[in-house]
């Protein structure tokens, strides 16, 4: 049996590298640079977070079904950000079928239709 500790990285695939540069440095801060020896590649990171996004132009409902969670210390504060930067279309609920580490979500969708995730654990 393998156990795991927390997540490294995923690779998400979108629609536009450009757009989804641009979403990602506005709404987390994130620093994107294209990958020198992929061109369809983004790499997306901060000081504790790393991921990459890859261009696939054809519409493909596999987009849709991929999303990303990222532990936050206030749900509150993500709402605020949210709706400071016009992000209207979001969920809210919460986890607590888990004997450890349930949580409370916030989740929207970026540019291509990734649904993107922030808990809070209570």
């Amino acid at each position: 049996m393998i156990k795991t500790n927390s997540i490294d990285h995923v690779c998400l695939w979108v629609y536009s590298l450009t757009d989804s540069k641009t979403y990602y440095e506005k709404v987390f801060c994130f620093s994107c640079s294209y990958r020198d020896e992929h061109e369809n590649t983004l790499i997306v990171e901060s000081d504790d977070v790393h991921f990459f996004l890859c261009e696939y132009r054809e519409k493909n409902d596999l987009i849709n079904k991929q999303h990303i969670s990222f532990n936050v210390d206030s749900l509150d504060k993500v709402v605020q950000s949210l709706i400071s930067l016009g992000i209207t279309d979001y969920k809210q609920g919460k986890v607590d079928c888990f004997s450890d580490k349930n949580y409370k979500w916030c989740e929207w969708s970026d540019p291509s239709g990734i649904r993107l995730e922030c808990v809070e654990l209570i």
